[in-house]
Formats: C-alpha cells, structure tokens, sequence
C-alpha cells in the first residue's frame, strides 16, 4: 500500500510539474528576461542551484521516493508560480492521468 501511494504521489508531482512548465511556455505575460529563461530543465537547475538530473527526475518521476519538498518548492517557485498552484493541478490529476503519463515515457 505505501508503495503504491509513494508511486502515485511521485508521478502526480510529475505531471504537476510538466502542465507547470507547458503553462509557462504558453503563458506570453513573463516579460523580463530573467522569468523569459527559465524554460528547461537545465535553465530551472541553474536557478534553482540543484544538479539538471534532480530536476529531470523531478520531472519524470524517476527518483525512487519522489523528490523532496524543498526542490518541489523551489521548482515551482523558479517557474512563477505558487504551491497552490501546484496543488490545484496537483489535486486534479487522475489515475487515468498517471496512466497516460507513464505510456508516453
């Protein structure tokens, strides 16, 4: 039972993270150069100051127990957005969501 909740918990960060970041790169109203720059992977490590692989695993739900909350935090934060608005998205995700997210690994 907890590894199934750990599992679901660490790809519904993930996907959370991705309609995050899909967001950002569709949303036209970041305007100074420094919000315009963080739109990959590597672009959000260095903002972040954490290693590009921590932030693909973040992203891609490959860490074993999921990331912790401070790189969640500061992930989110570096793209312009707020926890509430992780866990609106977060709160939404379905099984089905999981589901499809893993098929198109």
């Amino acid at each position: 039972m907890k590894k199934e909740l750990v599992t679901s918990i660490k790809y519904k960060i993930a996907i959370s993270l991705h309609r995050l970041l899909d967001s950002r790169k569709k949303d036209k109203s970041f305007s100074s150069i420094e919000e315009e720059g963080v739109n990959s992977y590597n672009e959000i490590a260095l903002a972040v100051d954490v290693r590009k692989a921590t932030v693909s695993d973040a992203f891609n739900a490959k860490s074993k127990s999921g990331p912790n909350s401070t790189t969640v935090i500061m992930i989110v934060e570096s793209l312009g957005y707020t926890m509430l608005d992780f866990a609106t998205i977060f709160d939404s995700i379905s099984e089905a969501d999981i589901v499809e997210f893993k098929k198109n690994q």
